[in-house]
């Protein structure tokens, strides 16, 4: 027995084959409405998905606001008790630690 090699029909072809042969048995319309429906189905599943990322990104915002203002008194009571030479390096940390959650803060980390 030969090998029948397979017919090779892009993806497109198939759609537009079926959707002429649809056409053709009348349901012109019905496919119209359905292709409108998944469309906009499409589009406020895309929406949905910008609105929680923004909600997201401001809720992040925040936390990071509130990290900063807690990083600063825990960073600001460690200085009063810790010596000269660990004092420097605690205020080293803190700018680091600030410096990344106003990235955060300003948009510019993920």
């Amino acid at each position: 027995m030969v090998p029948v090699p397979p017919i090779k029909l892009r993806y497109g072809a198939i759609l537009d084959q079926a959707r002429h042969t649809l056409i053709n048995a009348g349901y012109g319309p019905e496919l119209k409405r359905a292709h409108n429906a998944a469309q906009l189905r499409q589009a406020r599943a895309t929406i949905k998905r910008a609105q929680e990322q923004a909600r997201l990104k401001r809720v992040a915002a925040l936390q990071a606001n509130k990290a900063v203002v807690a990083i600063k008194q825990a960073y600001e009571a460690q200085i009063k008790v810790a010596g000269e030479f660990d004092r420097e390096r605690w205020l080293g940390l803190r700018d680091l630690v600030v410096s990344e959650l106003m990235r955060i803060v300003e948009g510019k980390r993920p």
